[in-house]
């Protein structure tokens, strides 16, 4: 609901203070500092599913060795990527190759500053959800976590509507994380208080023996990355800024069916680890059924809704100011249903720090559709992007759904006519 909130009321305020030309180039800046989520090494949410599996047995102990470990290893990675970042954007004439124009190079050169120091800070966070996760309290965290969000993304649009400038937005927002953030800390200890921080019980045994799950959990933020901001950088390198924020836009209305699946996902997914460390198969395979059945109907209802409204809901949106690319669209509908059939299901191995291949096989898959989206956007324009996306998410689809059933010795025909039935919510353990 927050998400799709400041979306809502977000674009049309961006475009109408400051047009769509640094509109575009304000969404391929913030892009950058995106890549910072690399910096843990995927450790926040592999070590998050070890503490519920810990938990879930009855291991205290161990969950709280898990929690500091990985707390000391991202906070020294992430600060020493930072320096890099730091260094890159005072160094490196990032203005000139993105063909940034509206935006001064000082004015890049901070505004990158500041958004990845915010970007780090979003780091912190993420692993804080880990010790609100691991003893039923995810859901006491993501409403933290989200009022956080909330407070700093209608700060700047109320900002923005005043007239400030990309760098009192990128000041902003750093400054509204800088504070969110310990607070959320302070509350997830006065919940949990066995949960501390501290290095008393950090171990380099326990960092290695999270770190081939970790490792492969990259693939995931890296993906996800290629895929939305990735692609908003080719998409400005091949056609320019102004395509970025029609595809941008476009994108953003379609995947209004995507933060249904996302929700549906999260939600599932400390269920999942519990389930795991109790090896209770039969309530994992339920949780995986009715999760991937609410994941495929809304995102059907979504497909018809958006189909015929879309057109006008971007108009009335954007005040006329983005006009809409209608083939692209109607791709990016599909790309909708297509990613229903596997993204919800990708939680069952990644629940279980079991997804290496699942996560070889997304990285290749994003990272081919830029390749893709390139040659074809000369010809198609920005459908040429919304293809790559539909043609990689069904090749993907078709494999993580198939390495889930195997996961939970669940057959295919079993599982598809699960689809149809009316769900079960009887969870019982």
């Amino acid at each position: 609901m927050v998400t799709i909130l400041v979306q809502v009321i977000g674009v049309p305020i961006f475009l109408h203070a400051w047009g769509l030309k640094l509109y575009g180039e304000w969404l391929v800046l913030s892009a950058i500092p995106s890549y910072l989520a690399f910096s843990d090494i995927g450790f926040g949410n592999v070590a998050a599913n070890d503490m519920t599996m810990r938990v879930a047995s009855g291991d205290r102990r161990g969950a709280l060795e898990t929690f500091q470990s990985t707390w000391l290893f991202i906070s020294f990675s992430s600060l020493t990527v930072l320096l890099g970042f730091y260094a890159g954007a005072w160094f490196l004439p990032i203005g000139r190759w993105l063909n940034l124009n509206s935006i001064t190079p000082t004015e890049t050169r901070t505004i990158l500053i500041l958004l990845c120091t915010y970007a780090i800070l979003c780091l912190q966070g993420d692993l804080l959800t880990s010790g609100f996760r691991c003893e039923g309290n995810y859901a006491l965290g993501m409403l933290i976590k989200n009022a956080v969000r909330l407070t700093e993304s209608l700060t700047v649009i109320g900002m923005v509507a005043f007239r400030a400038n990309p760098m009192e937005a990128a000041a902003a927002y750093m400054a509204i994380r800088l504070v969110g953030t310990p607070i959320m800390g302070w509350i997830m200890v006065h919940k949990s208080p066995w949960l501390r921080f501290g290095f008393s019980h950090a171990t380099l045994k326990c960092t290695k023996a999270l770190a081939v799950p970790a490792i492969a959990y990259v693939a995931f933020p890296t993906g996800s990355l290629l895929s939305i901001q990735g692609m908003v950088l080719v998409i400005a390198a091949v056609l320019g800024p102004i395509a970025v924020a029609t595809f941008s836009t476009v994108r953003t209305l379609t995947r209004f069916g995507f933060q249904i699946m996302e929700a549906v996902k999260n939600s599932v997914w400390p269920e999942l680890s519990a389930a795991y460390g109790e090896q209770n198969w039969g309530l994992a395979r339920r949780l995986h059924r009715v999760a991937c059945q609410a994941s495929l109907w809304s995102s059907i209802g979504t497909v018809i809704f958006l189909y015929f409204a879309g057109n006008r809901i971007v108009a009335i949106w954007t005040h006329g100011r983005i006009v809409m690319d209608v083939p692209a669209f109607h791709w990016l509908l599909l790309v909708i249903l297509a990613n229903s059939f596997w993204y919800t299901s990708s939680v069952v191995t990644v629940a279980s720090n079991t997804h290496e291949r699942v996560a070889a096989v997304y990285l290749a898959g994003t990272a081919a559709s830029l390749f893709i989206a390139r040659l074809l956007m000369p010809h198609f324009g920005i459908s040429g992007a919304a293809i790559a996306l539909l043609a990689i998410d069904i090749v993907v689809g078709w494999y993580v759904l198939s390495r889930s059933l195997t996961t939970l010795s669940e057959s295919a025909g079993e599982f598809s006519a699960s689809m149809f039935r009316l769900p079960e919510l009887g969870f019982r353990k």
